[in-house]
């Protein structure tokens, strides 16, 4: 789970400190006239996901003297494409993009463009041209911690995940996720993965709960589901089994159903962007960035500063918090 480039220790430490402080520290490294655009791949909703794009510009505009500002697209590819040449125009430092969405769109753009900057978050495009820095995540860590949960608290010795699309990155999730509940738990049964698949992977809760439902019936008792908005279906599924719970994905999901939800993988896209942004400032703009614990982009909600209000059913056991706090250590120990 090592990454060939990690962040410098600088930007680590520089997304802890205040924001007065990093302006002091850095007078130089932007102008002030300098924007960063960030272009949503579908209206404005109640998309947590989403919305963190929004707060992750405002803040790296605030600490590096910018302008920031959000376009949101019309469901379709005529929309993003106007929203990305309407952000073009405006000639920005940096555009940043979440979504699969932009998949065929992207390349274009930014060869139209080579003075922007665009930033790409979880995609990334085969051979990307030099202005596209792509962001993505070590997942294999909390995917492998939410396994060591599943595994600890399992009564039925069956767990298994429910992803959005079966792609070479969410099986290394899903295989992350059970070499953590066989480490936990040797011997445990891992029920085969399901995948929603269709147009919205990451919003069909029907879908997603058929297949929940399928997974309770082979005899899973928690489901890790890494399908963000189609969890609720999931959510729905595990509702009327007395025994089940399931994992969240990508924001906490716990307060969705408390009792439920063991814990809930979080992925602080804000963050990725501050950093991903400042690091480029600061001269390296490679073209793959990746982000996991060690740069606090990646967590468990029950193991978070603030999981004493997160509803998470597994804050209920110390010991087992306290367990994966230490695999959380141990993890970061390796790199």
């Amino acid at each position: 789970m090592k990454t060939n480039r990690p962040t410098p220790k600088f930007f680590i430490a520089l997304y802890s400190l205040s924001f007065a402080a990093i302006l002091c520290l850095l007078p130089g490294l932007a102008q002030a006239a300098d924007k960063i655009i960030y272009i949503r791949p579908v209206p404005m909703n109640d998309d947590l996901v989403l919305r963190q794009g929004s707060s992750g510009i405002r803040q790296a505009a605030q600490m590096f003297s910018m302008e920031a500002s959000t376009l949101e697209s019309q469901p379709s590819r005529e929309g993003r494409q106007l929203q990305l040449d309407i952000a073009i125009g405006q000639n920005p430092k940096f555009i940043v993009l979440i979504g699969m969405e932009f998949q065929d769109l992207l390349e274009a753009a930014a060869r139209k463009a080579p003075a922007t900057r665009f930033l790409w978050l979880e995609h990334c495009l085969d051979k990307p041209p030099a202005n596209v820095s792509c962001i993505q995540f070590r997942e294999t860590e909390t995917s492998y911690l939410a396994g060591l949960e599943a595994g600890w608290a399992s009564a039925s010795g069956k767990v298994g995940v429910l992803g959005p699309v079966d792609s070479p990155a969410r099986r290394r999730y899903a295989d992350a996720f059970a070499a953590g509940a066989r480490t936990a738990r040797p011997g445990i049964f891992i029920v085969p993965t399901v995948w929603i698949g269709g147009e919205q992977p990451f919003n069909d809760g029907a879908r997603a709960e058929q297949l929940g439902k399928g997974m309770l019936a082979a005899g899973a008792d928690i489901i890790y589901a890494i399908a963000a908005g189609s969890n609720q279906g999931v959510i729905r599924a595990i509702g009327s089994q007395p025994k089940a719970k399931m994992i969240g994905h990508p924001v906490n999901q716990c307060h969705m159903l408390p009792g439920k939800v063991l814990d809930s993988v979080e992925i602080h896209y804000d963050a990725a962007i501050t950093l991903a942004i400042g690091e480029i400032l600061h001269g390296d703009a490679r073209p793959l960035m990746e982000f996991g614990l060690k740069e606090n982009v990646l967590s468990l909600t029950a193991i978070s500063a603030d999981a004493a209000l997160s509803e998470c059913e597994i804050t209920k056991e110390r010991t087992l918090t306290q367990k994966i706090r230490q695999e959380r250590l141990t993890l970061l120990q390796r790199k």
